[in-house]
């Protein structure tokens, strides 16, 4: 009885020992806070440059985002195996999008990134942090964060287009202006979403054969 009344009380306490994970974590450790530096630094790393492609033209911002969810997918994978701890998605968001408004990105970034990461941190959670199908949901929905920089154009959308002509000059912001609409932002959710989903899955395949094999994860 004594046994059972222990393993109850471990599985209260512990939402990773129900759903076959390894121990949750505390995300306030020495060795969490280390994890969330060095892999906030990664994802930002891999968001700037695939970043960068929105330089060429307009459309090359959403192909960017695309190949750049793809990279993150596995970085993110691999932050949630080391870390297994509540909060790590929220404060990789906050950092992020903290970022995002250093560079010019809307006000609105950290709040919407944090609070997504706070969903995508109860997901995983759910599933012990190691659950495939719980993963790639917990990053899907961090990732629809990518959002939130042109969310501006629904309530300020001709400061937003002047911002952008005075940085990018008239034939980019009239070119990117042109593309989005509410139904584009829709459509553009819809596709981070599923890539994020599906690039999730990789991620797992990959940190899998490769780096629980190799022992980092």
């Amino acid at each position: 009885m004594a046994g059972t009344a222990s393993s109850v009380r471990t599985a209260a306490t512990n939402p990773a020992s129900g759903n076959g994970g390894a121990r949750a974590t505390n995300i306030a450790s020495p060795r969490n806070l280390i994890n969330v530096g060095v892999f906030t630094a990664l994802y930002f790393i891999a968001l700037f440059a695939s970043g960068m492609l929105g330089a060429i033209h307009p459309i090359m911002i959403f192909i960017g985002g695309v190949l750049g969810i793809i990279v993150e997918a596995i970085i993110c994978m691999l932050y949630v195996a080391r870390t297994r701890a509540f909060g790590a998605y929220a404060i990789l968001g906050l950092i992020i999008g903290i970022l995002m408004v250093a560079t010019g990105h809307a006000w609105v970034t950290p709040l919407v990134a944090t609070v997504l990461g706070l969903a995508a941190d109860t997901i995983t959670r759910a599933g012990g942090y190691a659950r495939t199908a719980t993963n790639a949901l917990g990053f899907a929905v961090f990732s629809m964060w990518a959002i939130s920089p042109i969310l501006p154009v629904i309530w300020a959308s001709d400061a937003y287009f002047a911002d952008i002509r005075e940085s990018m000059g008239d034939t980019y912001a009239r070119d990117l202006q042109s593309l989005i609409s509410m139904k584009f932002l829709f459509g553009w959710m819809l596709v981070i979403a599923f890539v994020a989903g599906a690039s999730a899955l990789l991620g797992m395949k990959v940190l899998r054969k490769h780096f629980e094999r190799a022992g980092v994860a």
